[in-house]
């Protein structure tokens, strides 16, 4: 019988902490919607016209995740795909670049890898992002011309990657963001994922 407790109650505090830690997750619930250049915010378009002129194909969006708004312009330059974004007032965030793992160097590679396998029994890559940008709120309006300039050694670089996994507790979309040498700094499961706006 009192086998059985000890069995009850330890199944019951493993149900437990795997719930709350589920629940003390950080969240992405994010509702992205498509929008015409005119909306976008007056700053950050005069600073994408600084690069790219009007005949430049630039897709613009804006984005809601929870009461944080903000937006993005996509476009494809150099052969790749670009996402950059502005915060709600129109100042630059940062620029990401959509990039295959192999893009990540190998180190880096090693350890995210790692790091993915300690959580989870199963993953996926769904989308992988090289991430620039400023540690200064005031270097941010430089980010867009180094990265353009290819002059990387003032910009923070990460990787902020989507995978669909699963483990014993959980199973769904989740994103997670590394530093250059994959070190993990942040991880969210993904509520609603905007991936239907995806060049």
């Amino acid at each position: 019988m009192k086998s059985n407790y000890l069995t009850f109650l330890f199944f019951s505090t493993l149900l437990f902490t795997s719930f709350a830690v589920v629940s003390a997750q950080d969240i992405k619930n994010e509702n992205e919607k498509s929008i015409n250049r005119e909306d976008m915010p007056t700053s950050s378009l005069t600073m994408i016209n600084r690069f790219w002129n009007k005949e430049k194909k630039v897709d613009f969006y804006r984005q809601k995740n929870g009461e944080m708004i903000s937006y993005e312009a996509k476009l494809e330059w150099n052969d790749y795909q670009y996402s950059i974004e502005f915060d709600s007032e129109g100042s630059l965030v940062n620029v990401e670049q959509l990039i295959d793992f192999n893009d990540i160097p190998v180190a880096s590679q090693n350890t995210i890898t790692e790091e993915l396998s300690k959580q989870y029994t199963r993953f996926r890559f769904i989308r992988i992002q090289r991430q620039y940008s400023a540690e200064e709120a005031d270097d941010r309006y430089e980010i867009l011309e180094d990265v353009i300039d290819e002059d990387y050694e003032d910009l923070i670089i990460r990787f902020e990657i989507v995978v669909d996994a699963q483990n014993k507790a959980v199973m769904g979309s989740f994103e997670s963001l590394f530093d250059e040498h994959g070190n993990m700094i942040q991880k969210r499961r993904i509520v609603r994922r905007s991936l239907d706006n995806i060049w």
